[in-house]
């Protein structure tokens, strides 16, 4: 997603640490493709779309310590069903 606030895609690797990710139009962190990311004590707010937005059987995320709420939809918006391994949540507070 070209107006994510943070966008992983293709082969990429991102990992976004102590940040605030916020008010943007779509969603705060896109991960897409073969694409990782890593988002560790981050304050991921008011943004258009989800929170942090996974897309892509091969994506995959580590999301731990971060605060995510406020955003238009979902605070995670994961693959159904979910990829094995492919997504660690751990410790996040939602709203």
């Amino acid at each position: 997603n070209a107006m994510a606030g943070v966008s992983a895609r293709g082969s990429g690797r991102v990992v976004v640490a102590d940040s605030a990710v916020t008010s943007g139009r779509a969603s705060g962190v896109h991960i897409s493709e073969e694409a990782s990311a890593t988002v560790e004590h981050c304050r991921v707010e008011a943004n258009g779309l989800c929170g942090v937005e996974l897309s892509g059987s091969a994506a995959t995320l580590v999301a731990r310590r971060n605060v995510v709420r406020g955003n238009g939809g979902e605070a995670f918006a994961l693959p159904s069903p979910q990829c094995g391994g492919c997504v660690q949540l751990e410790g996040n507070e939602l709203g």
